[in-house]
């Protein structure tokens, strides 16, 4: 019986320092995240080393490499924080059973907007990837993944569009193909606008203002 105790206590002490051992991991993990997001936003990504990544963390390079196979992979681990809820609103729009289908491509593109003018660190990792970024080749497998996202959103934004004109609701003037990309390229511009001119751009406080114009275009006359 007493074995028996000292196993289940044994069991339990370990169980508890794995666990803290995991959640140290993630927080040096967060910490590195962020002072490369800050670093790469004041200096750009070329002129950060992971040395000035490692010091401004507090931590040793090797903890770095511990977490992240090269800068690469740093950069790109920094783009997925805030990837995730752009993810889920392109997965809404696809399964969307809206039988006007720009309700929901309206919906959508008002958050994404929303989100940017409201999200302190949306604002600051788009200002690095559309401003503070030289794609130069170690970046390579970073851009991959970038342009594969960029694919990603245009393929639904072509599904959507797809849809309604099946309805009966796209401008018969320009196909789901046209309207995907004018659609993508239009809040890549307000994004970039925003970003150095917010002034000029509110995307917090006008964001359905703007999607309305352009759809407006897309859309067939009543």
């Amino acid at each position: 019986m007493v074995l028996f105790t000292l196993q289940n206590k044994n069991n339990t002490e370990t169980s508890t320092m794995v666990r803290r051992t995991k959640a140290d991991a993630e927080a040096t993990r967060c910490t590195i995240l962020d002072a490369a997001e800050q670093l790469f936003y004041e200096q750009g990504v070329s002129r950060t080393t992971l040395e000035k990544i490692a010091r401004a963390a507090g931590v040793t390079r090797g903890a770095i490499y511990w977490h992240f196979t090269d800068k690469a992979d740093l950069f790109n681990a920094m783009l997925e924080r805030i990837r995730l809820p752009f993810r889920q609103m392109l997965s809404e729009l696809d399964h969307s059973t809206e039988t006007d289908p720009f309700l929901r491509i309206r919906d959508v593109m008002i958050r994404s907007l929303e989100i940017v003018g409201q999200s302190e660190q949306h604002r600051r990792v788009l200002t690095i990837v559309f401003h503070r970024c030289e794609y130069i080749d170690e970046l390579n497998p970073a851009v991959r993944q970038q342009e594969h996202l960029n694919n990603e959103v245009h393929d639904t934004m072509q599904r959507a569009f797809t849809r309604a004109a099946k309805v009966g609701l796209l401008n018969p003037a320009i196909t789901p193909a046209l309207a995907a990309s004018a659609l993508n390229a239009y809040l890549g511009g307000l994004i970039a606008k925003y970003l150095l001119h917010p002034e000029q751009c509110d995307l917090a406080n006008h964001a359905a203002e703007l999607i309305d114009g352009l759809l407006l275009g897309l859309k067939k006359p009543d």
